[in-house]
């Protein structure tokens, strides 16, 4: 049983399931039997977190992604069903594997992420993505996670977007297979492009984060916003800091909840200041609970 697939917003990217590991000693952790005060799942990846927040937040969304016709695959498939995201009858694919992410989770509530590098969010291809007729914003979430998505299939997908009048946002994750600013011409058709600091530092070869912002609207890029965690994000040469402080349990899923904010934001007709500041206020709540969606249970 599935949803329909005609939703005003389309995410696409990755879906997967997380090992949250709390607590991580990385001196302990590496030397030996590590005792954790708590290991964890949780469903994830960047799509299927900000398809999930985009929902609660009351958007029509509907989530383009795939996962391994195994039991991790049909879990990910029954939860957007009871949580009422859209998705296609087919997102379950034989011969692949469902990706598994292990976060090891610091005290300070920064992560590291181990992975395979042959499962299902690393296999995401042009053929798995069907826009909707009805769709109005398209956000590509998992911008360089797919190894088999080159430039050529970019170019394809986002001028196809665009052609069609739809609002195209992207959500960069750190850069993979070498890829460099120099070989992103299709960025040009992006409306909206979401990364943190430390992913526009690698994708454009620099440590001054208003230079990368410089760069990046030199690829044709109409609004970088360019996250900075508890310093807000970077948007056209100012930094625009969240209305609270918080103390971070957790910051897997910060980004996805930003980009999530942002987007129901600007689907509701708000301006891009308001849209901004609802963003940093959606990835300072993401980042007091342990698990990437966690914070929606106490809306």
């Amino acid at each position: 049983m599935y949803n329909k697939v005609m939703s005003a917003i389309n995410v696409i990217g990755a879906s997967c399931i997380d090992l949250l590991v709390s607590d991580v000693d990385r001196e302990k952790f590496f030397s030996g039997t590590f005792k954790a005060p708590s290991i964890k799942t949780s469903f994830g990846g960047d799509a299927f977190n900000e398809a999930i927040v985009l929902k609660k937040l009351g958007r029509d969304v509907s989530l383009k992604t795939i996962a391994g016709n195994d039991v991790y695959g049909h879990m990910i498939r029954e939860h957007l069903f009871n949580n009422g995201v859209d998705f296609d009858q087919d997102i379950l694919k034989d011969g692949i594997d469902t990706y598994l992410s292990i976060i090891l989770m610091e005290k300070d509530g920064q992560h590291t992420f181990v992975g395979s590098e042959n499962g299902s969010l690393r296999l995401l291809d042009l053929d798995h993505i069907r826009i909707d007729e009805d769709c109005r914003i398209a956000s590509f979430a998992s911008l360089f996670i797919s190894k088999v998505m080159d430039e050529k299939k970019y170019e394809i997908l986002f001028r196809n977007i665009k052609e069609k009048g739809i609002i195209l946002c992207a959500d960069s994750s750190s850069p993979k297979n070498d890829r460099q600013i120099e070989n992103t011409d299709y960025m040009k058709y992006i409306d909206y492009f979401f990364c943190n600091e430390n992913e526009a530092m690698k994708l454009c070869r620099s440590d001054d984060i208003f230079e990368c912002e410089s760069l990046l609207y030199q690829k044709g890029i109409r609004n970088v916003i360019i996250k900075l965690g508890d310093q807000g994000c970077l948007y056209q040469g100012e930094i625009m800091k969240p209305e609270r402080k918080v103390v971070c349990v957790d910051s897997t899923g910060a980004g996805d909840s930003f980009a999530a904010g942002f987007i129901s934001s600007l689907d509701q007709g708000n301006e891009i200041s308001e849209c901004i500041r609802f963003a940093n206020e959606c990835g300072a709540r993401a980042c007091e609970y342990i698990g990437a969606t966690a914070w929606l249970e106490h809306l």
